[in-house]
């Protein structure tokens, strides 16, 4: 292509935003710079192409720089013409905050194929948008080829490894499930599709409220991800249940996968749609989500005894809604064979246990943040009070870290045994002394992806072991004195007296004191009364 065959070319595409004009000629190792400078097309700058790219590395965000490279490979774009695309465009990031936009596309020259970029400036606020959209699609394109490589691996692992997999149809849905979790739009175009092959509708969430105004606010958090079906009252919603029991309530025309559920309504109350929901079994299958102004603890014993997912006070924060649905959703999904899931070797079953993980961190991250500053202030102290303990500022910061998952496990048990105050059956207290080994296998599992060894230490060891008391009446183990792990220890009192607090408890600081020797190390208590003003200042 001759100089003024391109100047035709481009001016064809000139626009107000037009910044730049590249030809990179690979042939003859240059890339070309023009301009458009009082309505003539003119060369503006001429370097070698190491060094064109050397520069650009330079001045660009990283996370852009390699889809800028792609975009103008010939190869690359030789590809997109081949499946009809004749440009590839990239939205990028300057380090000076300035965004670009290049459209790249193939030209004939009389020394071969060269690649052809016009670069335009973006107006902010539109930039910002583009930007995001191009990392959120190839952070989609990473995410789905990472998904299609595991279920490869999975097919191609021989007897003995499948053997490992124990639900193989779980874990690949498992693999799924946080793709789609994490793209909504991926999500509802699964569900379509998947309802146009097995003539079944999309996922659903059923409503349940007399107030119009909070069904369309919910409605207004899900609508574009699940299909949406609302009841004004108890007798509508068991009217609509009954139309699609046919098939059972999860495998319905209408695939009901949560249920968002008031409990004062006219004509018939959400507690006859408990009481239906449990006769049918179906609510150990699907969260339901019960939503009410009456928080009474009558009213919470009486619900929590259908085993429901979770009770939300009016008003709610929509926010908190939409992310508590979606891991509802997973940890139902994966609960039936979450124990034994944890027992296998196959590194990629994390992908099933992290639902969990995620739920817990959202749910616990204000308690988290607290234990970390109490293990810190108490485990400082401890180390300054009792130098054969061996502790350094490096292990007490790393214990505090790690004491992020110390209640993991508490997922393990049903809520309607965690809603009783008294009349434990011995099914109840199994599962309340077990649930610290249930977190430690979960954390074990996650951290053994680590190499840094400690930080697995003393995360695995403060989720099974602080609820250890010094006199051995605790549990899972019945360990005594020191053969509790130091920072079991150190954890065991600052989570009891963060729980003290949370309830608005006034004499957390006494009550800790009382269990020095029984519950607690007095050693411990010790460095702990020495301090215990600075716990209160902890908010």
């Amino acid at each position: 292509m001759t100089y003024e065959m391109l100047e035709e070319s481009v001016l064809k595409l000139i626009s107000d935003d037009l910044k730049d004009i590249f030809l990179f000629d690979v042939f003859n190792d240059t890339a070309t710079c023009y301009a458009i400078v009082d309505g003539k097309f003119t060369v503006k700058e001429k370097s070698a192409m190491e060094k064109y790219l050397e520069e650009l590395k330079t001045n660009t965000e990283e996370q852009y720089f390699k889809s800028i490279v792609n975009a103008i490979s010939i190869p690359k774009l030789e590809e997109e013409r081949k499946n009809g695309k004749d440009k590839i465009t990239v939205t990028y990031k300057t380090l000076n905050n300035k965004t670009y936009t290049n459209t790249s596309m193939l030209i004939d020259t009389n020394s071969g194929k060269a690649v052809l970029v016009l670069r335009t400036r973006e107006n902010e606020n539109k930039a910002n948008v583009k930007v995001e959209e191009s990392i959120r699609f190839n952070s989609l394109i990473d995410s789905l080829s990472d998904a299609i490589i595991k279920v490869q691996n999975v097919f191609n692992l021989d007897e003995k490894q499948l053997s490992n997999v124990k639900n193989l149809e779980e874990y690949i849905n498992s693999i799924f499930s946080v793709l789609t979790s994490n793209y909504p739009e991926l999500k509802k175009s699964l569900n379509k599709t998947y309802a146009n092959v097995t003539s079944r509708t999309e996922d659903t969430i059923l409503i349940v409220d007399d107030d119009m105004v909070t069904r369309n606010m919910i409605k207004k958090v899900f609508d574009g991800t699940y299909k949406i079906v609302t009841a004004n009252n108890g007798k509508e919603a068991l009217e609509y249940l009954e139309e699609n029991k046919e098939k059972g309530i999860s495998t319905s025309s209408d695939h009901i996968i949560g249920i968002f559920l008031d409990l004062t309504m006219p004509v018939l109350d959400g507690f006859a749609v408990l009481e239906y929901l449990s006769k049918k079994n179906y609510l150990t299958r699907l969260p339901v989500i019960i939503i009410s102004g009456d928080y009474e603890k009558e009213t919470k014993s009486r619900v929590y005894n259908y085993n429901i997912a979770d009770m939300l006070e009016k008003p709610f924060d929509f926010d908190v809604v939409k992310h508590r649905i979606g891991n509802f959703i997973n940890l139902y999904k994966s609960s039936n064979s979450l124990h034994d899931l944890v027992n296998d070797q196959n590194e990629e079953l994390k992908d099933l246990i992290n639902p969990f993980i995620e739920a817990y961190q959202y749910d616990y991250k204000d308690n988290i943040a607290r234990v970390n500053k109490y293990i810190t202030l108490l485990a400082n102290k401890v180390m300054e009070d009792y130098p054969e303990y061996n502790l350094t500022s490096d292990l007490v910061n790393k214990m505090a870290e790690a004491s992020m998952y110390y209640d993991v496990g508490f997922y393990s048990v049903p809520r309607m045994t965690l809603s009783k105050t008294n009349d434990f059956t011995k099914e109840d207290l199994d599962k309340i002394k077990n649930y610290p080994l249930f977190g430690f296998k979960m954390i074990n599992y996650i951290l053994s992806l680590t190499s840094d060894s400690l930080y697995k230490k003393y995360g695995t060891n403060i989720t099974k072991y602080y609820h250890e008391n010094y006199d051995g009446t605790g549990y899972p183990e019945g360990l005594a004195g020191d053969k509790i792990p130091l920072e079991a220890q150190i954890a065991a009192v600052s989570i009891m007296y963060n729980n003290l607090r949370r309830k608005s408890s006034d004499k957390a600081k006494d009550v800790i004191i009382s269990k020095s020797g029984s519950m607690f190390n007095p050693k411990i208590v010790g460095s702990f009364m020495k301090i215990a003003d600075e716990f209160e200042k902890i908010s």
